[in-house]
């Protein structure tokens, strides 16, 4: 008995943290007009300098939440097939996905593009060839899927904890409930294949386009309410039974 009343004290504990740390944030999915890249200014060097290409041109990206399974899944559809950023015949990438993620300490590194509402502590790049990495991490084996147009990551809580606190951070730490995201496809080749070195210039699209968004929490707070008052039920039932 007493074991069956811890367990549904700790149910009702994730329940209150959910239901108490909903944001009023932008809510997931976040829909990105199709045909909105970034265009080339020769003027400009934070300009997009690679190809106007649709595997880069974000049309839906969504972060879930899974406090049972300790997991965010990051899933992103594109305006093309994700395999068309892996070079057929050396499997290198063409591209990438970055995911910038906010635990709190919310730098605004894109203010010199005019988007100071991206902000972002550390990155999540995922690749097309199903590779990706995590502060200098490999994601784990078999955590990224291609399909299609579609790019998804599982990936545990865990592996995705925040960085040290950086110099220009604007905050404290979150809870997970509301860390926000923002996802930014990158391009490594210009539309003649020379290679665009690391910065600005890869970057083809945003989505959100000038702010960030927080992630959808599964299972909804809601039916974990029902969950737990059905637990703590059964186990008034039991305690009675007992009695």
């Amino acid at each position: 008995m007493a074991k069956c009343v811890q367990w549904v004290a700790r149910a009702a504990l994730v329940v209150g943290a959910v239901v108490v740390a909903r944001p009023d944030l932008q809510a997931a999915p976040i829909l990105d007009p199709a045909g909105d890249l970034r265009t080339f200014d020769p003027a400009n060097p934070n300009s997009y300098a690679g190809p106007a290409t649709p595997s880069l041109d974000v049309l839906s990206a969504e972060v879930f939440l899974d406090l049972i399974t300790g997991t965010l899944t990051f899933t992103s559809t594109m305006a093309g097939p994700v395999s068309a950023l892996v070079d057929s015949a050396t499997n290198a990438n063409l591209g990438s996905f970055s995911w910038g993620i906010n635990h709190g300490y919310a730098n605004n590194n894109f203010a010199a593009i005019g988007l100071p509402g991206v902000v972002f502590d550390a990155v999540l790049t995922l690749n097309p060839n199903g590779t990706g990495a995590y502060r200098g991490a490999a994601t784990p084996a078999g955590a990224i899927t291609v399909s299609g147009n579609t790019l998804t990551a599982v990936l545990p809580i865990g592996f995705l904890a925040p960085p040290p606190q950086p110099a220009n951070a604007q905050g404290p730490l979150l809870p997970i409930e509301l860390w926000a995201y923002n996802l930014w496809p990158r391009s490594n080749v210009r539309p003649d294949g020379s290679i665009i070195p690391f910065s600005n210039a890869q970057i083809a699209d945003f989505a959100p386009d000038a702010t960030t968004f927080q992630a959808t929490t599964v299972p909804e707070p809601s039916s974990m309410v029902l969950l737990a008052s059905g637990l703590l039920a059964a186990a008034a039932r039991v305690r009675l039974r007992r009695a």
